[in-house]
């Protein structure tokens, strides 16, 4: 049979089997889309929401009554107080601002579905499939083909195994990349906890898995001595109110229209959610706060700030001194800037001890601050797991090396979104781009790690880093420059020894006008004779910097 004829056979069998192309390294580029089992049957959890009122909100209010009680104890007699003018006295942890690297796990319910439209630019976000599957055209279309109209939000639930779920193998992995901390989506705006939760049903502990899944990855940071962050969104699509009659009502986001009626259709939606009278006291500050005496957080990643209601009326004052006064004299702690809003304005690069974004949305600011600042990026486009990233919008080992040298370049860290799919696995690309980072960062370390930003970060292709003791610049050549690199505006020490990073040999230099000019070896214009295959750092000793 003809050669080129079984070449078209093979590309065609995959075209078909939604694996897409293949690359030479023979991992596929588009996972198998998900799609509703065979015989799947819509599940009924076993307590209605007005059950769960009946039988268990009392008891909860009275659990949450307690701990409250203990937050504000706490707060009281400890240094940090829940006031603006109190936790704006906090400052980011030494060791925050020298991690520089974090993995930033997506994983919950919407892993299972796996889908957002795809898009020329900007982020998607998979991990809002489940409140947009029956709200947005573009996603109802999708769902209804592949998952049915009768499958709701909860029937994901079941689905939502954890099969494949290894926090040591995570745990490992971050540690290869060269990653300082981990923060894995504990509480996502569906409400779904990772944890067995004593405020709620809908948690990992009582649905889906019906176990812990945050103990195992708590424990393997530690093993790693890797940093451990508690993300926990402080506000949820809905959830359960009991009014001054002790009926049900539906609280909506709070940008939303605020407080509405019940009506069945909400069962099948926050399966699992225990009804209160207040959400902030009876249930975002308990659940918060149990969780930072059970977990003992490094960090705390707010979200779900988008919100009309102020940070007094989610109380997210009270979480973070609590977390504040429970670590003092103890260890170095930190929290973001998504405390929720004042007078309906973000807080976001206003208050925390560091300042976020998310694909760039407000890294224009955080680039001209000199407080500390993070950037959530993702090897692909999606917040959350895609079966359709391939390579067209899975960033190139190269870019994103280049990306994150100019993260630190800027006094930034990068928390590089990874999605596990519906049963908890890594997708091998992601993997692959995890291991190249690592790779660069065993040779580049030190041009990264507990190094501060220069007097000027960014001159064309070449990226400025300096160490603390303001000894030595580091000099990041994005492209590489030829035979000779001049640097405008920097003087070498007399006698100094400039060197790359990862070729131990000293590079010829000469002080020349207003700059320096570093000759280059050589031999190092041999590609295949350099230390590492992009973004080369030149270690300089100053005269003064």
């Amino acid at each position: 049979m003809n050669r080129n004829f079984l070449c078209g056979l093979l590309l065609f069998f995959f075209a078909i089997s939604g694996y897409g192309q293949v690359r030479n390294d023979k991992i596929p580029l588009a996972p198998k889309q998900n799609r509703r089992p065979d015989n799947f049957q819509p599940i009924k959890y076993k307590y209605s929401l007005e059950e769960l009122k009946n039988n268990f909100s009392e008891k909860t209010m009275s659990l949450a009554a307690i701990q409250h009680e203990k937050v504000t104890e706490v707060n009281a007699k400890g240094k940090w107080k829940p006031t603006p003018a109190s936790i704006d006295t906090h400052n980011a942890p030494e060791w925050f601002q020298d991690a520089k690297f974090g993995m930033f796990i997506d994983w919950g319910l919407w892993s299972v579905a796996g889908w957002a439209p795809k898009m020329e630019k900007g982020a998607m976000y998979p991990d809002w499939y489940e409140f947009r599957h029956d709200t947005i055209p573009e996603f109802v279309k999708y769902h209804n083909k592949n998952w049915g109209k009768d499958f709701k939000r909860d029937d994901f639930i079941p689905l939502f195994t954890a099969r494949d779920y290894n926090p040591e193998k995570l745990a490992k992995l971050a540690v290869d990349a060269g990653m300082k901390y981990i923060v894995p989506f504990s509480k996502h705006h569906g409400g779904f906890c990772l944890w067995p939760s004593s405020y709620t049903q809908r948690d990992a502990g009582d649905m889906g898995p019906k176990k812990d899944l945050i103990k195992p990855m708590v424990e393997s940071c530690k093993k790693q001595n890797l940093k451990f962050g508690f993300y926990f969104s402080i506000e949820e699509w809905e959830y359960p109110l009991i009014d001054s009659k002790g009926n049900l009502q539906k609280r909506g986001w709070g940008w939303k229209k605020g407080i509405k009626p019940y009506t069945p259709e909400l069962e099948k939606k926050i399966s699992g959610k225990i009804a209160v009278k207040d959400f902030a006291s009876d249930y975002l500050v308990p659940q918060a706060t149990e969780f930072i005496d059970k977990y003992d957080p490094d960090l705390i990643w707010y979200d779900g700030d988008m919100s009309s209601i102020s940070a007094e009326g989610l109380k997210t004052y009270e979480i973070a001194s609590y977390f504040y006064n429970n670590a003092e004299g103890r260890k170095e702690v930190a929290v973001n800037d998504r405390y929720g809003t004042l007078d309906k304005k973000w807080l976001r690069s206003v208050r925390g001890d560091f300042f976020t974004n998310e694909y760039g949305d407000m890294e224009k600011q955080a680039k001209q601050t000199t407080h500390a600042w993070e950037a959530c990026w993702g090897i692909s486009q999606s917040f959350g797991y895609n079966w359709q990233d391939t390579e067209a919008n899975v960033i190139s080992s190269k870019e994103f090396i280049d990306k994150f040298v100019d993260i630190v370049a800027h006094g930034g860290n990068l928390l590089l979104i990874v999605n596990l799919d519906g049963h908890g696995a890594l997708p091998k690309i992601q993997v692959i781009r995890l291991k190249d980072i690592g790779k660069w960062l065993k040779v580049n370390g030190e041009g990264i790690y507990s190094t501060r930003p220069f007097t000027r970060q960014i001159d064309g292709p070449v990226a400025f880093t300096r160490s603390k003791d303001n000894k030595y610049l580091y000099a990041i050549m994005k492209e590489w420059p030829g035979q000779e690199l001049y640097l405008k505006g920097i003087k070498a020490e007399k006698g100094s020894k400039i060197e790359i990073l990862g070729y131990n040999k000293p590079l010829d230099w000469i002080n020349s006008g207003d700059g320096i000019n570093v000759k280059l070896p050589t031999k190092l214009q041999n590609e295949k004779n350099r230390p590492c295959e992009y973004a080369w750092i030149l270690k300089i000793r100053l005269t003064d910097i």
